[in-house]
């Protein structure tokens, strides 16, 4: 890694990857809109960036409070970034970017999202809701073996039980 590198993205590159996405740019999710529910997806770019989205219910702001949202899951919307990875080693995590550090407490939190025009949000997250898995998620339906594998199984036969090891026996105390 080259050493006059900063050790964190910024919140602007991350956001720039995202709009690459809605421009067309291939990426793959860890699991489905409806299989993450009301958490965290990942997603892994073509440029090898990887982001980390939360999932929340649709008008709330929980992050970092225990609360329990109510109404279907169907509620569901995208809510903020919590952590992106550049291909050189770079990162960047939710909290670690303020507008003014100068500021102190009064500084605000510094968020890819916030960079994305609405349109590009709501395009980010119906991208999001149609993304591909991989690896692909198991279909509910039986899958046949294939010839390959009953072979293997043939050739390798059922497993033994391997023996433990003999215990030593302790001579009687006279």
């Amino acid at each position: 890694m080259d050493e006059c590198l900063p050790i964190r993205c910024r919140a602007e590159e991350v956001a720039e990857q995202l709009r690459l996405v809605v421009r067309g740019l291939p990426f793959l999710a860890d699991r489905s809109w409806e299989e993450v529910g009301w958490g965290r997806m990942r997603i892994e770019l073509l440029s090898l960036w990887r982001v980390e989205l939360l999932l929340e219910p649709a008008g709330t702001a929980t992050w970092g409070k225990d609360t329990v949202p109510s109404g279907s899951w169907a509620d569901v919307s995208l809510s903020l970034a919590t952590w992106a990875g550049a291909p050189d080693g770079r990162c960047w995590e939710y909290g670690c970017q303020r507008d003014d550090w100068t500021l102190g407490p009064d500084s605000r939190l510094v968020e890819p999202l916030q960079f994305l025009s609405g349109t590009e949000r709501l395009e980010l997250e119906q991208l999001l809701r149609a993304a591909r898995c991989w690896p692909e998620p198991i279909s509910a339906q039986a899958q046949p073996l294939t010839a390959a594998v009953v072979g293997l199984e043939q050739r390798t036969g059922p497993r033994r039980r391997q023996r433990g090891h003999a215990k030593r026996r302790r001579a009687p105390i006279p």
